[in-house]
């Protein structure tokens, strides 16, 4: 069956693209429809991984590349970066041409969604080739210390500690919540074992966790299964991860000057005067390294998908600078799109939706201070429910505390599509909840980081009074 057709963006001079057939491997901003006059312009995104190289997608047009900081020495400096490749710099190389290269070396087809935005590059691997919760905090606290000389908004972290246990016994989560509660919005790949562990920091409350999807590097959207990451529930019984994106079929840098670049230039020049006895075996050694130039190659993992969300969010943010992590939660799971015939569990709120995402910043006027949900008031004796929807007629709060009954307790509307009740304090234990919107529509509470699946593909919210709250 041919692939659906779509106005494709303009991506520069140099590719005349009629049809989705003119490409090897898919853009990542045109599989995810996000919109191309959004760029992460003005904003500065802190990329915590391996190593990196400042590859020109990143520095030949414009050196958007702010600060490097290598965690063995604590400090930001940039002359480190222009010593030789390795390959403990591949990683990042890859995770931040995926999040914001501009796509010099494909002529401006390969661009991350943040082609634009500054970066805050911070090495966090040793010289074993390991990477530890020491080094990771190392990291996050430096980032603590100088967000706002740099203007950091966002933090990617394409790695993960070794460690699963309470977010609140681990220092690395502890770190991660303490930036978003300073402003920074958190991301994380949750990880690739589909029955793994979720380590930190993807395991505490307000990071965002990336989970894979596998889009098949088409875009129709029928067509999208899950990839085969981790998901499940942390010791602290949260349902990670909240999004999908796109983790396999994913164009990404080869390192420069390293044996992988000589031999991907090697194999495409040979191609240009192949006989046909010699092209099919040319062909064969250019899949098998999965090479897509000279310069790029496909790659797979939650790592990819992690930098993906990142990207988008620097969108909001160069929209609407005020956004909030709260805020930047709220629409991203509010905007994702549920995958059909994979668990919730897996996918949590679904794919993520970037057009959608930046069409509600845009319609919004003003976004209030945000508050999660429910807000449980020992002093007064109440429980806080706040709910947005800006075209719901009608809201209403139903759970095992009133038997799930849709009409019994409705919220009272607010400005700007704000929704709030109050109810009395409520017997200790867990309790379990949803909000209906006009009736009909059963809705998750994107505020509140705990969930369980409902059994009708999507999630009931909980919260727990008395002694383990």
């Amino acid at each position: 069956m041919p692939q659906p057709q779509r106005i494709l963006p303009a991506i520069g001079p140099h590719f005349p693209v009629k049809s989705v057939d003119d490409f090897i491997i898919l853009p990542t901003g045109l599989r995810l429809d996000a919109d191309a006059r959004y760029t992460g312009k003005g904003i500065t995104i802190a990329i915590i991984d391996s190593g990196f190289y400042p590859h020109p997608d990143l520095t030949a047009l414009h050196n958007r590349i702010l600060a490097h900081v290598d965690c063995r020495s604590g400090k930001a400096d940039l002359t480190t970066l222009t010593t030789p490749a390795s390959k403990h710099a591949w990683h990042g190389t890859m995770t931040s041409v995926v999040c914001a290269g501009d796509g010099y070396c494909s002529k401006g087809l390969y661009k991350g969604i943040a082609s634009d935005a500054g970066l805050v590059l911070i090495s966090v691997q040793d010289e074993a080739g390991r990477i530890t919760a020491d080094s990771i905090a190392c990291a996050l606290r430096w980032i603590q210390v100088n967000h706002a000389q740099y203007g950091i908004r966002v933090v990617n972290l394409s790695i993960g500690s070794d460690e699963s246990r309470s977010y609140k016994e681990d220092e690395v989560d502890q770190l991660a919540e303490a930036l978003i509660s300073a402003g920074l919005t958190v991301v994380a790949a949750i990880g690739n074992e589909e029955h793994g562990a979720i380590h930190s920091p993807a395991n505490s409350p307000n990071v965002i966790a990336v989970g894979g999807a596998d889009d098949a590097n088409r875009l129709d959207a029928e067509v999208i299964q899950a990839y085969h990451s981790a998901y499940g529930r942390t010791a602290d019984n949260l349902h990670k991860p909240e999004l999908v994106a796109p983790a396999i079929w994913i164009a990404a840098p080869i390192l420069p000057g390293s044996p992988e670049q000589q031999e991907a230039r090697d194999l495409f020049d040979a191609l240009l005067t192949a006989t046909d006895h010699h092209r099919e075996d040319i062909v064969r050694r250019i899949r098998a390294g999965r090479f897509i130039s000279r310069d790029y190659m496909h790659v797979d993992g939650t790592s990819f998908a992690a930098p993906i969300v990142t990207a988008v969010i620097a969108q909001l943010l160069e929209a609407k600078p005020a956004l909030t992590p709260f805020h930047i939660r709220e629409i991203l799971l509010g905007t994702a799109r549920r995958l059909s015939g994979i668990p919730a569990e897996r996918q949590g709120f679904g794919i993520i939706n970037p057009r959608k995402a930046l069409l509600r910043v845009l319609k919004k006027q003003h976004f209030g201070p945000g508050q999660a949900s429910p807000v449980i008031d020992t002093h007064r004796n109440l429980l806080a429910f706040h709910f947005e929807h800006d075209s719901a007629h009608q809201v209403s709060l139903a759970g095992s505390f009133n038997d799930w009954t849709k009409d019994a307790l409705l919220l009272q509307p607010g400005g700007n599509g704000r929704w709030m009740i109050e109810i009395p304090m409520l017997p200790a234990g867990r309790h379990t909840y949803k909000f209906i919107v006009d009736d009909s529509l059963w809705t998750e509470d994107v505020g509140n980081p705990f969930r369980t699946p409902d059994d009708f593909g999507g999630f009931n919210n909980f919260f727990t009074i008395g002694q383990n709250q």
